[in-house]
């Protein structure tokens, strides 16, 4: 394919793309609030889809609308599931710890390099506190048992999607739970819009610690803040001399 780029000024007005972190940490507290949610998210992608499909094999109702989700949460969870998790790391790896609370019996579905990522040290924190995992074959790993409350201790240099992935399923078990973390806590800023993101549904934990009595509920109707990452390059335009206005950004964002 040749491109051919003429020299110019660009100039306008719009809106950043929705940001991918945000969208899957808000489609998985709505899953399971306790009412429907409408998310607006007027754009998505392959790994957001990715989430949505993995959280209607767990019994939620994630449907796509002119404006972005209609989410109905999970009422009856099932007793075995199917997640086609494809290419997304951070679906894998948030779901994970997510089917291990409901006590599913799931098989994880990978494509890609993912079969490739690792899973350690989360794997044996689950299966220290009751979960069973296994790789039936190269593109899958099943997940059976059930997670019990209290205190994970999990190395938090390796990968924030872990510590993220233990908050939503300690928002979803009953009675109190912590994690407990060592070791420098790598891509802090993700941790904080999780923490963000259960916030906005009625959960604040602080020092990583969901409280006994605990709720996820719904604020009925949330948007999907921009992308930093992807409006920097139409800023760093603004910078050269474009005369460019860029939309939906969140000046407060914990956005790394």
């Amino acid at each position: 394919m040749d491109i051919t780029i003429q020299p110019g000024l660009l100039k306008g007005s719009l809106s950043a793309i929705p940001s991918k972190s945000q969208a899957h940490r808000l489609l998985i507290c709505a899953a399971f609030a306790d009412s429907p949610t409408t998310l607006i998210c007027p754009d998505t992608n392959e790994d957001i889809e990715a989430t949505a499909a993995c959280l209607n094999a767990l019994g939620a109702v994630v449907s796509r609308t002119e404006q972005g989700y209609h989410v109905q949460p999970a009422t009856a969870i099932p007793y075995e599931a199917t997640l086609p998790v494809n290419e997304s790391g951070s679906t894998l790896r948030f779901l994970l710890p997510v089917v291990g609370s409901l006590g599913v019996d799931a098989l994880f579905q990978m494509k890609g390099r993912l079969p490739q990522r690792p899973l350690s040290p989360l794997w044996e924190e689950m299966e220290r506190m009751g979960c069973s995992l296994s790789r039936p074959s190269e593109n899958t790993l099943r997940c059976s048992g059930k997670l019990r409350s209290g205190t994970y201790r999990i190395d938090g240099s390796v990968s924030s999607q872990f510590i993220t992935g233990l908050l939503f399923a300690a928002s979803i078990m009953d009675g109190e739970s912590c994690i407990a973390l060592w070791g420098k806590t790598e891509s802090k800023p993700y941790i904080v819009m999780t923490q963000r993101a259960l916030a906005l549904f009625g959960i604040e934990c602080s020092n990583f610690c969901i409280p006994k009595d605990h709720k996820l509920i719904s604020p009925g109707r949330v948007t999907v803040e921009g992308d930093w990452s992807n409006a920097a390059f139409f800023l760093a335009a603004q910078t050269l001399g474009a005369h460019i206005c860029v939309e939906n950004l969140n000046y407060e964002s914990p956005q790394g």
